[in-house]
Order: structure tokens, then C-alpha cells, then sequence
């Protein structure tokens, strides 16, 4: 993991984690292991140089609102448990808007921007919250069409990360995270970004469909 750039007492914990140094991945299953690899993501997200988010479903994790998280991690969460996810996903924020800003790049699928979490209002704020960060200059957001046919974000949610020593692919579900970084798994996945775009709106046109939906929500209140 040190061509990921993480080093120190954080390479020692995954290389413990790690069913072996030669695997092509690291996979999390438990509690422990899933709270190490959030601690591995949230280390290269600081250090990346570029990230490149597909998200079908969901607004990505840089980009949501506070009450936009809370909708998400609310259900069967302690409050004390939950006020702690919610921080750190806002801290990771920070690689967006920090001295250094990472290059950003969110492909979200059409479906996420009518996906109403927590409340209509939630959303709406969200989507406002979407097209102000769309505007910066390291942060491109690009909707997919869905009227375009099979492309690989069907498959789900994934991540690219850059940093200087490396790159990464981050895979997460309910219960699991997977951390790709052979060269033929980068490969495979740099190919999906690549189809993805081809199916997907460009910037400008993303920011007037994002602006419309808001429209469209607000007549209706």
C-alpha cells in the first residue's frame, strides 16, 4: 500500500489487514477492518491530486449536504454512532475546498438527483448544494443519460483515486469495502470511467438539468 501513498503506523495496520503483501486487493468484512479502510480512504482522499466518482444512485459522499447524510445514515444508527459518521463524512469535504483542492470529477446517474432522502426539501437543498460545487473549478459534474443504454455505472457505485505515489479503485457496499490497485484492475476501471462519460451530459448541460429539477421542486411547494 505504500505505492497508495499511505505509510506509517497506518501501512502497518492494513498490511495486517491484508490476507497477504502480494494480494491484488484489500477487502474489509468486519467492523474493524471496515473502520481501517474508512481510515486508508480518508488518507488518500487528503492526499489525492484527482478522484473520479461513479454514483448511480446516490449524490456522491463529497458532495452531499449535511441533512442530505443524515437521511442516508439516520436508519437503526445510535446518536452518538451517527453524529460520528456525519462528521467525517463532512470533514472529507475538506480535499474539495482545502489549500491544495483535489480535481474532482462526479458522473451521478440521473435517478440520484430524484431520489428523495430525508425530505423534498432535503433534496432540493442538496441539489442546490450540487450545482454551487459544480461552479468551482476543481469539481466537474457530468449527469448520465438515461435514455443512453447499458453503461458501467449500472453495475454500481465506484471510485477512482490519484495521488502522487499512486492510484486506487474503492469499492463499497452495506457491509464491505474493497480496495483495487493492480495495474490490470486500474486498467479495466479507467475503461468504465471512459464509457461513462460517453453516456453521460457535459458540464454545462448538467448544471441546466440540475437547475431545472430545482425549478421544478420549488413550484411545486
Amino acid at each position: 500500500m505504500t505505492s497508495l501513498g499511505v505509510n506509517g503506523q497506518r501501512y502497518e495496520e492494513i498490511i495486517d489487514l491484508a490476507y497477504g503483501a502480494s494480494d491484488s486487493s484489500w477487502v474489509a468484512t468486519t467492523l474493524p477492518e471496515n473502520r481501517q479502510q474508512l481510515a486508508a480512504l480518508l488518507d488518500l482522499e487528503q492526499s489525492a491530486t484527482k478522484i473520479i466518482e461513479v454514483s448511480p444512485l446516490l449524490i456522491p459522499g463529497l458532495v452531499q449536504t449535511t441533512d442530505y447524510i443524515r437521511g442516508i445514515m439516520a436508519s437503526g444508527l445510535p446518536a452518538g454512532e451517527l453524529a460520528t459518521r456525519v462528521s467525517i463524512r463532512i470533514g472529507r469535504r475538506e480535499a474539495l475546498t482545502g489549500h491544495k483542492p483535489v480535481q474532482f470529477v462526479a458522473l451521478i446517474g440521473q435517478p440520484a438527483l430524484k431520489q428523495v432522502i430525508g425530505s423534498p426539501e432535503v433534496l432540493t437543498e442538496q441539489l442546490r448544494y450540487l450545482l454551487k460545487a459544480g461552479r468551482r473549478a476543481n469539481i466537474e459534474l457530468r449527469i448520465i443519460r438515461p435514455d443512453i443504454g447499458w453503461n458501467p455505472a449500472l453495475e454500481g457505485a465506484f471510485s477512482l483515486i490519484e495521488t502522487p505515489s499512486g492510484v486506487a479503485v474503492h469499492l463499497e457496499n452495506r457491509k464491505s469495502g474493497l480496495f483495487l490497485h493492480e495495474e490490470a484492475d486500474i486498467r479495466i476501471y479507467r475503461q468504465a470511467i471512459e464509457m461513462v462519460r460517453q453516456a453521460a451530459l457535459g458540464p454545462e448541460d448538467s448544471a441546466r438539468l440540475i437547475a431545472d429539477l430545482i425549478g421544478r421542486m420549488e413550484r411545486k411547494k
